[in-house]
């Protein structure tokens, strides 16, 4: 009678009929049948309108009838107040009788209320004793319990490596929100190896028993290849079921990939929409980005009151990011937008916020008035908030504040010391202040010099580039190497630096390569450097007359091809420097 009434309730096998499940458990209960009566009394409690006063009258009869999991169940409804008004030190001693008598739910609800302190004093070492007596029964509620104690530190002592080891224990149990739990740490490295294999086999069990979270994240991996092939259509696949299943931040991965994955064809309709319905669901990202795509017209036409009002949107829920694009819109729009003062307004709620992009750009407008009366002093103190913050170019920027006392008295050594945290964290223009530092300050050294050029160099940065060629070409802090210099001049040039001529002319010409050294003797004249042509006994007799040929190829000389510093040559090149603006 009592099995069938479980089919009745449950409604798998046949049509869910409490009337019927009720009637057959009261005539199982009339002939005394001891799991009866906590069966009646949770058949209450899932009625579509719970009757809770009747399920608290049939669980204490069960429980008063030496059901130790009944007990457990009569703490839990004090412990809620359902039936009952709540009575947490009352739940406490329902839970030590069932513990007692050796029910494992109730070994880890009692446990539990000794080791938080509730219904009672708080008594850690007792409460752990039951605990891991319920999860040697196998309970994992307590071990995960157990596991987040050991994690936080709370009365235990704080240890990731044993919270990890509960947590696994947990999900090798089955239990599913354990499954999250291993999977973000087995991603992070917290209590255990970074394995992000791991981590994505526990993220996809949790996803397929229903986790939104877990397949929001089972959507990441595959999306960028980590612990699993790369899969941009499983990823959309995965965050779509996040999504349908409340996880609104899948919305914004699934509008960035309509409109920017490699793997799928774009489509802008479905990346709006997809934004679109993140941003009604009150997601900041996908506001964001919509903003974004509105201020440049990516997918969509160009609309900056668009862009201002999705930004708006983010702004108002705090979003330093939102605050920091409105800022940057307003001070950098062409016409009637450009505003200043608004821009002033939204950069300084960002930097407010702690965003160290808006702190930096703050510096930048109080260093050259924008909107503002010049004020090196604040832009300083912007620049160090953004400093403080790890912004590379803000280091730079104090280094530079500092190396030439502006705003602030001046300070070589705090300069150094800026220019140096701006280089480590990844900043070419501190890598090349650095390297000047060390060139030209007080603590000379060209060997670190050298150092500093070539990483800002490798940053790309054309000024370092031009320095590392010099010190090449020189022989400064590195053995001569002539090659090297003019590679590394030339990648100058080709990033825009156009003073390197004048010294690729030079290089040029010490390894025998004339025609490359005239023609960039032409170059440099062209760059402004007019100083080269007073300079042509310093080159080689087989540069000049290549000189000769190039200026003569261009209609400019048409005297005798030698290396003699004649007056055609002379006035061939005050013709072609009126020729070519140098």
């Amino acid at each position: 009678m009592r099995t069938l009434a479980d089919v009745y309730v449950a409604g798998r096998e046949t049509k869910r009929d409490f009337a019927k499940a009720e009637s057959l458990l009261d005539q199982a209960i009339a002939q005394d049948i001891l799991a009866a009566y906590r069966s009646k009394a949770l058949l209450l409690l899932k009625m579509p309108d719970p009757r809770y006063d009747q399920a608290m009258y049939w669980m204490k009869e069960a429980a008063s009838r030496g059901n130790a999991r009944a007990m457990a169940d009569v703490g839990a409804m004090y412990e809620q107040g359902k039936g009952v008004p709540v009575d947490e030190s009352e739940a406490r001693i329902w839970y030590g009788k069932s513990a007692e008598l050796g029910d494992s739910s109730g070994a880890r609800r009692f446990g539990q209320s000794l080791y938080m302190g509730t219904g009672g004093p708080r008594d850690v070492e007792n409460g752990v004793k039951w605990l891991e007596k319920s999860a040697a029964a196998g309970e994992t509620d307590a071990m995960r319990v157990l596991a987040y104690g050991y994690e936080k530190g709370g009365g235990l002592p704080k240890d990731v490596v044993k919270a990890f080891e509960w947590f696994q224990k947990a999900a090798e149990a089955g239990d599913t929100n354990a499954f999250l739990e291993v999977a973000d740490r087995s991603y992070d490295g917290s209590g255990t190896t970074a394995d992000a294999k791991k981590s994505f086999v526990w993220y996809l069990k949790a996803a397929e028993n229903g986790s939104a979270k877990a397949q929001y994240c089972v959507g990441l991996l595959y999306e960028r290849g980590e612990g699993t092939a790369q899969d941009s259509r499983e990823a959309v696949h995965w965050f779509k079921a996040a999504a349908e299943n409340g996880f609104i931040d899948a919305f914004a991965e699934l509008g960035e990939m309509y409109a920017n994955d490699a793997n799928l064809p774009r489509d802008d309709g479905k990346s709006i929409d997809y934004l679109e319905k993140g941003a009604a669901a009150g997601n900041v990202t996908a506001m964001i980005l919509l903003g974004i795509k509105y201020e440049d017209g990516d997918g969509v036409a160009r609309d900056y009151a668009k862009a201002i009002e999705w930004y708006e949107a983010a702004a108002n829920k705090n979003s330093a990011d939102a605050m920091y694009r409105l800022g940057t819109l307003y001070r950098g729009a062409d016409g009637n937008l450009k505003d200043f003062g608004k821009a002033l307004e939204w950069l300084t709620k960002a930097g407010a916020y702690g965003n160290a992009k808006a702190q930096y750009s703050l510096g930048d407008i109080y260093e050259y008035g924008q909107g503002v009366p010049i004020d090196r002093s604040k832009a300083l103190s912007w620049f160090m908030m953004a400093a403080f913050k790890q912004y590379p170019e803000a280091m730079n920027a104090v280094g530079y504040y500092y190396q030439n006392g502006i705003g602030t008295k001046e300070d070589q050594t705090i300069a150094r010391n800026w220019y140096q945290k701006a280089a480590d964290a990844g900043s070419a223009a501190g890598a090349l202040n650095l390297g000047w530092y060390y060139e030209n300050g007080k603590d000379q050294d060209q060997a670190i010099a050298f150092q500093y050029y070539k990483k800002s160099a490798e940053l790309n940065s054309a000024g370092g580039m031009f320095s590392l060629g010099r010190f090449y070409d020189d022989g400064l802090g590195i053995a001569v190497n002539r090659q090297e210099a003019i590679k590394w001049y030339l990648r100058a040039m080709d990033t825009g630096y156009n003073r390197a001529a004048y010294r690729l002319a030079y290089a040029y010409d010490a390894t025998f390569s004339s025609d490359n050294a005239a023609e960039n003797i032409l170059l440099a004249m062209r760059q402004g450097d007019r100083q080269i042509a007073d300079e042509l006994k310093a080159f080689s007799s087989f540069t000049r007359t290549a000189l000769k040929r190039s200026l003569s190829r261009r209609g400019l000389y048409d005297g005798p091809l030698d290396d003699e510093i004649d007056q055609p040559l002379k006035s061939a090149l005050r013709d072609y420097a009126m020729t070519y603006g140098g």
